[in-house]
């Protein structure tokens, strides 16, 4: 059986210092990456950090100082250029064989970032590595295989399926208040968007395309 491998990115996005410090508290992670301003979080709840990557605009001299007198790794990116910081986290994670990812601060008012990080997902979901990105409110992932829920680990109390592909096929959902039966989900539907897990395990079951899926507490 291969060696456990989780990675922790923190992100330049919205992040709450609670959410983060239970994370930490309640996660074993081999790796945790700071990606640019993600830093700054990292740095006031005095994180130990194994990678810091960015292009750091937007960090104080004196906090990359505090990390470079550690001996933290740190690459420097210029700010002009062909991948956000995020992306090349994930890039990183991947290169030290990560068996899960989690983003934290990948969420926030900049959509553009938002849908940019929703679609790194693809990333590590192309070599079978499982990866979601976190905030106080949401847990989004994709899933391009059938998978299950248990009610008593769910992130919240609804559940929204989505296509992320133009479409989805086959989809069956099973322990669900709204139950599918082999349906052809496509783009531009909005029937997958808030469900509820109404049994102890619920059953999602698709025969080709990639689903969005968000676990939502509000």
């Amino acid at each position: 059986m291969d060696k456990e491998n989780k990675v922790l990115i923190i992100t330049g996005g919205h992040t709450e210092e609670a959410l983060l410090s239970a994370l930490i508290e309640q996660e074993e992670f081999q790796m945790v990456i700071a990606a640019d301003s993600g830093l700054a979080i990292a740095d006031r709840l005095e994180l130990e950090l194994d990678y810091i990557v960015g292009d750091f605009d937007s960090i104080s001299e004196e906090v990359l100082l505090k990390y470079r007198r550690k001996s933290t790794p740190m690459d420097t990116y210029p700010r002009e250029k062909d991948k956000t910081d995020t992306h090349i986290a994930v890039e990183l994670a991947l290169s030290h064989n990560a068996t899960s990812i989690l983003i934290a601060g990948a969420t926030g008012s900049r959509m553009d970032h938002v849908m940019a990080n929703i679609h790194l997902l693809l990333l590590p979901m192309q070599v079978g590595v499982s990866a979601a990105m976190i905030d106080t409110n949401n847990k989004i992932y994709l899933k391009n295989e059938s998978f299950m829920l248990e009610k008593s680990k769910q992130y919240g109390d609804y559940v929204s399926l989505l296509p992320f592909t133009e479409r989805v096929s086959g989809l069956t959902l099973k322990g669900f208040k709204y139950p599918l039966d082999h349906i052809l989900l496509e783009a531009g539907s909005s029937l997958g968007t808030s469900n509820e897990i109404v049994e102890d395990i619920a059953e999602v079951e698709i025969s080709d395309g990639i689903l969005l899926v968000i676990e939502a507490r509000d």
